[in-house]
């Protein structure tokens, strides 16, 4: 049922590997203001889920319950591996697009979406999609990351932000300045600008080292093994791949070093 082209080259594994860090406290915080413990919440576009274990493990414990959807199998898999492992009762993964949400129209009182509309070819269909599924005076928790506004330091590790951008235009629908436009995307599928609350995070890597050596070992594993790429000259794109791995290696060791990256997130109350 794929229908997104993020996903046009399938499933792959080292790129989901470097989502399973996300956790509410790094990813959803924004959301807790909202929250309730009853609530009945959607993640759409869930990705490995372990955002969605989390809400639905220490969030979500007052009889609420959680469903994570995603248009590929593997990754439902792989949650329900994970609920498993983590013996979670309250949440759910089903095959779902986000273009075409398989739940009737005013079913939940909370949606999340992390990372989505950055990568869509419509992104205005699916704000249009999560309206429709929220309840009336429901919520819509929206984040998403403005690559362009990514800061890494110092100047000798630029080439991590220039690959990071020069992939992600290279997978078509990514939109590298997607954090920026997210109120006005919004506003353009039809949600009331006076209802939405705007606010910015970071992701920050700077002071732990072992955090640090784990965000470059995920990042270097997916440069080899995701088949994205930066250049369409083979050899070109081989070189960048190559520098950009050492330059991972040298920038998790270096005490000096620093990697922002911007995310912009709105809560939209229907």
């Amino acid at each position: 049922m794929v229908d997104q082209a993020y996903y046009k080259k399938g499933f792959q594994k080292s790129i989901s590997n470097t989502h399973t860090w996300r956790t509410v406290e790094n990813s959803g915080k924004f959301v807790t203001s909202v929250i309730k413990p009853n609530f009945k919440m959607l993640d759409a576009g869930c990705g490995p889920g372990t955002i969605t274990i989390d809400f639905a493990k220490n969030y979500l414990n007052e009889g609420g319950s959680i469903v994570g959807i995603e248009p590929t199998q593997q990754l439902i898999d792989s949650c329900n591996e994970l609920k498993r492992k983590e013996n979670v009762k309250n949440a759910e993964f089903q095959l779902g697009s986000i273009y075409d949400i398989p739940f009737k129209d005013n079913t939940f009182d909370l949606i999340y979406s992390h990372q989505v509309l950055i990568h869509l070819e419509e992104p205005l269909k699916a704000l249009k999609e999560l309206l429709r599924v929220t309840k009336p005076n429901g919520f819509i928790c929206i984040k998403d990351a403005d690559l362009e506004a990514t800061v890494v330091s110092p100047k000798k590790y630029d080439l991590l932000k220039e690959f990071s951008i020069l992939k992600a235009k290279n997978a078509v629908s990514t939109d590298t300045k997607a954090g920026r436009k997210l109120r006005s995307k919004a506003i353009k599928a039809g949600y009331d600008p006076k209802r939405i609350k705007s606010s910015i995070s970071q992701w920050l890597l700077a002071d732990d080292l072992e955090d640090k050596r784990k965000f470059a070992e995920m990042f270097i594993d997916r440069i080899k093994n995701s088949g994205e790429i930066a250049y369409q000259d083979e050899a070109k794109n081989e070189k960048i791949k190559q520098k950009t791995i050492d330059a991972y290696n040298e920038w998790s060791k270096d005490e000096d070093s620093i990697y922002c990256i911007t995310n912009f997130e709105i809560i939209y109350q229907k």
